[in-house]
């Protein structure tokens, strides 16, 4: 009987490294996935577009020289910065202003009812119609730019909050009226923690908007950053070079929605034990 059990525990224990390495196996697995696809889409690129007329497409070996080129030169950096420091901050406003307004229509029906329909139109209009608009309001330059990411990234972190408090189990909330817990309690050890992963979700929507009025908003107001680039070396007929933010900018995003999805995860795990 003892022996039985001691093999069972061995046996068990063999099993969890094997367990353990089956994730970590799935994830280089879909990794060399990816990387293959990649270098195959490049290669059908790099031989499709080889004949090609070089003022209208560019090959990726081409794109890769003119972004060395742009690196060497400092004006792809100085583009990146100047871009990325207006999103930053437009997003981090988005972001206050979306979880604010969410938590309070989610708690507070009043609240709701009054917003609600707004926030609904705003969410599914073309906001880029506005744009012209908002030009006349705030001028082109830098308080435009903020004003449309701020526009484009709001309502995803307004609508996923709203979800997420609304959604919030309602067992935990009696279990806090149980012991006689305070309203701002409630909302720090109960509501914030359970709508944080829908708030990170909603932030991670709202990075893919974000980065779209970035682009679009350097096209029509202030021609500068990596939309500048954009502008101005499709403008010259140089598309290698055009292609180079191109490529800064779905990098970026890449990087932006891997950190996103790693918060979403780590607050979301509780959730799933």
């Amino acid at each position: 009987m003892q022996r039985s059990a001691q093999a069972g525990a061995v046996s068990k224990s063999a099993d969890e490294p094997a367990a353990a390495s089956d994730p970590n196996r799935q994830r280089r697995r879909e990794r060399l996935l990816q990387l293959g696809t990649l270098v195959l889409l490049l290669a059908v690129w790099e031989f499709a577009a080889r004949d090609a007329n070089k003022l209208l497409v560019a090959v990726p070996s081409d794109i890769a020289v003119a972004t060395w080129e742009l690196l060497l030169n400092g004006e792809l950096f100085s583009a990146t910065i100047d871009s990325m420091s207006t999103f930053v901050l437009g997003f981090i406003i988005a972001s206050v202003i979306g979880i604010v307004i969410g938590f309070a229509m989610g708690t507070n029906r009043t609240v709701e009812v009054i917003l609600d329909p707004y926030i609904n139109a705003l969410y599914a209009m073309p906001l880029v119609a506005l744009i012209p608009i908002l030009m006349l309001w705030v001028g082109i330059g830098f308080l435009a730019k903020i004003t449309i990411i701020i526009l484009f990234a709001v309502f995803p972190v307004i609508i996923n909050t709203v979800t997420g408090v609304k959604n919030v189990d309602r067992h935990y909330l009696d279990i806090g009226k149980a012991f006689m817990a305070s309203r701002l309690m409630v909302y720090r050890k109960i509501i914030a923690p359970y709508a944080l992963p829908y708030v990170a979700s909603g932030l991670r929507i709202a990075l893919g908007r974000g980065i779209i009025a970035m682009i679009v908003a350097e096209f029509l107001t202030s021609i500068s950053g990596l939309g500048g680039l954009i502008i101005n070396y499709t403008n010259a007929f140089e598309t290698a070079k055009a292609f180079a933010p191109v490529l800064v900018v779905a990098l970026l995003a890449n990087a932006l929605t891997i950190l996103v999805q790693k918060v979403e995860e780590r607050f979301g795990r509780w959730r799933r034990r």
